[in-house]
């Protein structure tokens, strides 16, 4: 019996502390115009693109180098990890063929990048890990900056 006093209680303390109406910590000037600042830089940010059929790009990339095509100078592309599935950046000595595989994930990431003014940064995933830890990641930094000279 004392639960259905609590039960009915609580009820009750939730039901009058609802509110039907908006409540603003300052009055809202209801404005919707456009604001009249230039853009100072804009951020194109990617993750978990590396794969991509053999020849190709996977359509993510395919859709995120037509944005970068029309960028502004004043931009920055940042790939956000998971560059190459799904071992990382293989040595070419270990496994030519997972090396070849890998290469082309990662070139197909850099092809985005052909067409775009901007910076672009290269941030590692957890996959990219995967490849003999730092010496894979020193791989693909490697190649990376090579071909982005």
């Amino acid at each position: 019996m004392k639960k259905h006093y609590l039960l009915a209680l609580l009820i009750g303390v939730l039901h009058g502390c609802a509110t039907y109406q908006i409540k603003y910590a300052d009055s809202y000037p209801g404005t919707t115009g456009q604001f009249q600042k230039e853009v100072e830089h804009t951020f194109y940010l990617i993750g978990d693109a590396g794969k991509s059929p053999m020849g190709d790009f996977n359509p993510t990339l395919k859709k995120f180098k037509k944005e970068l095509e029309g960028a502004q100078p004043n931009s920055t592309a940042i790939f956000l990890g998971d560059n190459i599935y799904p071992a990382g950046f293989v040595d070419k000595d270990d496994d030519p063929e997972a090396y070849r595989q890998s290469k082309h994930y990662l070139n197909a990431q850099l092809a985005t990048l052909e067409d775009f003014k901007g910076r672009s940064l290269f941030i590692p995933g957890n996959h990219d890990w995967y490849s003999d830890g730092l010496k894979g990641l020193k791989r693909e930094e490697e190649y990376v900056e090579d071909v982005l000279d």
